[in-house]
């Protein structure tokens, strides 16, 4: 427990406080404020504190002031501290022989206070913190802020000014809302009772105080229309006065039927007149709050007693009204204004986060962390399964504990039907009729929920699900904002699709222009690698094949088609397929490319030029021979061969590309590998990979690479080559690569 402790005229904290016993003069303001913990033990502290507090100002111990307050603080704090469930903080002020005592919470959720008279059970164990004030003090209200709220009550005369009160519930629910401030008073107190100057909250607050004092009414109430028209309750203030007994009046306890009433009669007759309206052993008036011509609430103030109100009365109340009206309006356009700003920066961060994710299960993800717990306790995406079910794809809830219950009741209970057209619409989370439900599960099942359709490019992509607890449902504003959020993890989630299902296209594609596997061929070790450039989302131009084109003779090829994307897929696979082709007609390799460039030429503009390694292997006949290899590098990074003893030489002479020339002939080389000795082929990938303005390949770079690996197997060469490819530059490689390695043994 915190405490601090000063007088009114001065913002300087007290360190002493006033001993019993002693005067305390009139015209000083005695102030002290304690903050407890949402605990058991707070309620005990909060009596001791109030107590300690008034007697040290001089109140004896015996004194009714000193006793009332102690009971209403501890029902007040034991309120706060069972359903709001947050930091209370209890301050005490003494004005002359005045005693006002204030409880505040950080949950800001509306009360309505009943106004004198109201049917009561009096018997009733619990809940009377709204009725001991109104049965033992001068007078009490609830005054809300943004973040908290206040409900306060005085005993002994009314000597607190209305200006005075109102100032006081402003400063301390400005200081809620600037955690860290709490107990400090203002230096200014004439600026705070600046209309201007007050929040929309405040004004209400000021309103009401200052329409009960004026008329000396036992309540005070101030409704405001919604965008619906509807009038909501958003500050009260009531003076005890004597209670009626229980079943004298069959109005209703806040009076709403009749408030709504006379507002119809308000919109009907032009609001030009404020109406007097009175009930069996009740008095109420009502006057409309105008700005610039139009209606925007009601203030009333009501009385215990019929015939209370006079002509003089309504005039007070009015100037009250006219008074705050425009301050409150500049106030709700204020609020309406920062409404609307923080609105488009969540939404403009939210498309931002959204639209850096290309994975479905990443976008689902994200946008339920955006709601929850912005928008709403709880959110599930409903994604459709193969038979178009929705089934939850994703689940979030601010508790984490209840994520598991709250899947286990969207997998099980029936999912909501929400046509594509439909906006967002209420839908109740249902608890499965068998075996008992723990209270986890109904407490969930209780939550308001909202479907909102996930709708990108006329296709239906599922749903969203949002839900909050029952004390604080879904207001409009958070509705439309989460349409609107809605639709932009529609896009993004219909981006995502559309990229993971070209990604698997690609994907398919160039594992068809591989083979699936290496062939075994006798006395050689094959290896290959393939590495394709950037996210993988678009099909390149590099490939390799080995095959058997006749029994004992195989044929191997490797290649880059210039391009990338289809283009140079369709390329690709013409290739491969005519060296096949060709090469199982018994076409010698020469012949094979000088083919498979007319082949080229002939496509016209459409042909994309090839740079190609294509060679025969025959096998060693017996232990201790060599293997043939004959092979033609046509605009190719030449194959290089390392031979057991740690040498590195050029396996064949660069001859033109093809594609570009017509009628180009070519020559063949022919090259022996022995047990150890080894043959590199690569695509320039690995060749021109860049760092700054150096390449791999320059002094060459590459051979020297390779003469470090005379003692490795086939596939570990093709693995280093590999990483030095990677960690030779700090950017991704901008192209793709493609290795093969054969080795003799």
């Amino acid at each position: 427990m915190s405490r601090v402790c000063h007088d009114g005229r001065g913002s300087q904290p007290q360190t002493e406080a006033f001993a019993p016993g002693r005067h305390v003069e009139t015209d000083q303001d005695l102030v002290a404020a304690a903050d407890f913990a949402p605990e058991p033990t707070a309620v005990a502290a909060a009596r001791c504190f109030v107590r300690d507090t008034l007697v040290s100002w001089g109140l004896p111990g015996i004194d009714g002031r000193v006793t009332d307050a102690v009971l209403l603080a501890s029902e007040l704090v034991t309120n706060a501290i069972v359903h709001a469930g947050t930091p209370v903080q209890l301050t005490c002020r003494m004005s002359g022989a005045t005693v006002e005592v204030s409880v505040l919470d950080r949950h800001p959720a509306r009360v309505i206070p009943d106004p004198p008279g109201a049917a009561a059970d009096a018997d009733r164990p619990s809940g009377r913190g709204l009725l001991l004030p109104a049965a033992l003090s001068s007078s009490w209200g609830v005054t809300y802020a943004a973040a908290a709220k206040m409900i306060w009550f005085r005993l002994g005369p009314d000597a607190i000014a209305a200006d005075h009160a109102a100032t006081v519930i402003a400063e301390s629910l400005a200081c809620a809302d600037r955690p860290g401030e709490a107990g400090q008073a203002a230096a200014d107190p004439g600026a705070s009772r600046d209309l201007l100057r007050l929040g929309y909250d405040e004004l209400l607050g000021h309103a009401v105080t200052q329409a009960r004092e004026a008329v000396a009414a036992d309540a005070a109430y101030a409704l405001i229309a919604d965008e619906d028209g509807e009038l909501k309750m958003r500050a009260a203030a009531g003076r005890g006065g004597p209670r009626l007994a229980v079943g004298e009046t069959g109005a209703d306890s806040a009076g709403m039927s009749t408030f709504l009433d006379l507002y119809n009669q308000f919109a009907a007759g032009g609001a030009d007149l404020a109406q007097v309206q009175n009930e069996p052993l009740r008095s109420l008036l009502t006057v409309p709050f105008q700005a610039e011509g139009r209606v925007t609430g009601m203030l009333a103030v009501a009385a215990a007693e019929t015939d209370r109100f006079t002509e003089a009365d309504l005039a007070r109340v009015q100037q009250v009204a006219d008074q705050v009206a425009v301050p409150l309006e500049r106030a709700r356009l204020t609020e309406h204004d920062r409404v609307r700003r923080a609105r488009l920066s969540f939404l403009a961060e939210a498309s931002d986060l959204l639209a850096g994710s290309l994975d479905q299960e990443k976008t689902i993800a994200l946008a339920a962390q955006l709601v929850v717990p912005r928008l709403a306790a709880w959110c599930a995406a409903l994604l459709p399964d193969d038979d178009g079910t929705l089934r939850p794809a994703y689940v979030w809830h601010a508790d984490e504990a209840l994520v598991d219950t709250l899947t286990s009741l969207l997998n099980e209970g029936p999912g909501p039907e929400v046509a594509p057209g439909e906006g967002a619409r209420q839908w109740p989370l249902t608890v499965p009729a068998a075996g008992p439900a723990d209270r986890a599960a109904a407490g969930l099942a209780a939550d308001p929920a909202w479907c909102f359709p996930l709708v990108a490019r006329d296709r239906s992509l599922g749903t969203l699900v949002i839900g909050r607890p029952r004390e604080g449902a879904l207001a409009r504003e958070a509705v439309e904002l989460a349409e609107d959020l809605t639709r932009r993890v529609a896009l993004a989630l219909d981006n995502a699709r559309l990229y993971s299902e070209q990604r698997q296209a690609t994907n398919a594609l160039q594992r068809s222009l591989l083979p699936p596997e290496l062939p075994d061929i006798p006395g050689i070790e094959l290896a290959a690698g393939y590495e394709a450039a950037g996210e993988g989302n678009e099909v390149g131009g590099d490939f390799y094949d080995v095959f058997e084109a006749t029994p004992g003779r195989w044929r191997f090829a490797i290649g880059d088609v210039c391009g990338k994307g289809p283009e140079a897929a369709a390329v690709t696979g013409l290739t491969r397929h005519a060296l096949r082709i060709l090469a199982r007609e018994g076409h010698d390799v020469p012949t094979v490319l000088e083919r498979l460039n007319a082949l080229i030429v002939d496509e016209g503009s459409r042909a994309r030029f090839i740079t190609l390694i294509h060679g025969e292997l025959v096998p060693a006949s017996g232990p201790g021979d060599a293997t043939a290899v004959s092979l033609v590098c046509a605009g190719h990074p030449p194959p290089l061969v390392l031979r057991a003893g740690g040498g590195v030489e050029a396996g064949a002479p660069s001859q033109p590309l093809l594609g570009v020339l017509d009628g180009v002939t070519f020559e063949q080389s022919t090259i022996h590998l022995l047990g150890g000795d080894l043959l590199l082929c690569v695509t320039d990938g690995v060749t021109e990979r860049r760092s700054g303005d150096r390449l791999l390949d320059d002094d060459d770079g590459l051979r020297q690479l390779l003469a470090d690996c005379p003692d490795l197997n086939a596939g570990s060469v093709v693995a280093r080559i590999q990483r030095a490819v990677r960690d030779f530059g700090s950017e991704p490689p901008a192209d793709d690569l493609a290795l093969l390695v054969l080795r003799g043994v």
